[in-house]
């Protein structure tokens, strides 16, 4: 057993190499991964707002919760490029989108959501005459706030790049499921270095290394400011106090579960271990902090081994006018062995 878990290990580095040497060779020639193009019934030309959305389905489908998120785009003045990663894209799915895109791209899924993002920035007309661009992606379900509250808080005097959560895993990064880029980043000589140079890896590893974990520290490095709305060294100011008072409490003993992952983080914490707060902490993110997002892999797939996540429908419901049934359907209809 030992010996097999060396091979899978040695063979899979072997492979994340291999890739990185191939993609840099193969960027010589600058290779296209767009396999067609759309045109959409918003018209680009003249947009101050635009977002690149990203999106992954198996059958390339358009579920209802990322309908619900492309028309608060829309509401937002944004104008919307859909890039899609799918293995197939159906032509109802592009019936669906035309009404609210301005350009649908499906390609192929190579760079993942960074090589979407690239090729979607791409179609841009005019740069530098963008007042804000957004790269987001499907990964989570909201917006489950005033989405207007949003973009407002995001303020270009106070940072030239916005993300909705950080991470300190890795390096300190913004988390790019939300990325929200100001005219101060847009024209930068940083911008069109960081695109212009990012290589269509095929392996996930290299993706988020240089892309996700890789964008934040270089745009800091050229002057930048990056900044979260809702930063993860505050809230863990908050949730430390909180967990200690509970496991001080005579009555966690009542509750061994909640206390075992209670101690779990407790020592993270103290240790300096960095956790996802998307996932620890997303109750708290969602009731006390009025998060707009809950991540569709916490509900989906549930990674960290998070209790208690049953409740959250019932916590939706209390802090948001959100229809969390369109979650519902949607777990209905991925979901396998497994239910949220």
């Amino acid at each position: 057993m030992r010996l097999h878990r060396f091979l899978i290990k040695k063979f899979t580095e072997a492979v994340d190499i291999f890739d990185y040497v191939r993609t840099h060779m193969t960027s010589i020639i600058r290779p296209r991964y767009i396999r067609r193009r759309w045109m959409g019934n918003v018209p680009l030309q003249g947009a101050k707002r635009i977002v690149v959305f990203n999106h992954f389905d198996c059958r390339g489908a358009i579920h209802e919760y990322v309908e619900f998120y492309l028309r608060e785009l829309r509401q937002q003045g944004f104008s919307i490029i859909f890039t899609s990663n799918s293995p197939r894209f159906p032509e109802r799915s592009v019936e669906k989108l035309k009404p609210l895109a301005s350009i649908i791209l499906w390609r192929r899924n190579v760079g993942y959501d960074f090589g979407a993002f690239k090729d979607g920035i791409a179609e841009i007309p005019d740069l530098q005459a963008l007042d804000m661009l957004l790269i987001t992606n499907d990964s989570m379900y909201g917006p489950l706030q005033d989405f207007a509250q949003v973009i407002k808080s995001a303020k270009a005097d106070e940072a030239d790049v916005w993300g909705i959560t950080d991470s300190w895993d890795g390096r300190f990064h913004l988390q790019s499921y939300f990325l929200l880029f100001h005219p101060t980043a847009i024209r930068s000589q940083a911008f069109a270095k960081f695109w212009g140079r990012l290589p269509y890896f095929r392996r996930k590893r290299w993706v988020v290394r240089y892309g996700e974990i890789g964008l934040t520290p270089f745009f800091l490095s050229q002057g930048l400011r990056c900044k979260a709305i809702f930063p993860y060294r505050k809230l863990i100011g908050v949730m430390a106090a909180k967990i200690d008072s509970f496991l001080a409490s005579p009555s966690s003993g009542s509750d061994p579960e909640r206390r075992l992952y209670a101690e779990r983080i407790a020592k993270s914490l103290r240790e300096g271990v960095p956790l996802n707060q998307t996932h620890f902490f997303w109750d708290q993110l969602i009731s006390n902090n009025g998060c707009p997002f809950i991540k569709r892999d916490l509900l989906q797939h549930n990674p960290m081994a998070i209790p208690y996540l049953h409740n959250w429908q019932q916590l939706i419901s209390e802090v948001s006018n959100y229809d969390s049934e369109m979650i519902v359907r949607h777990l209905q209809a991925t979901m396998r062995n497994r239910v949220y």
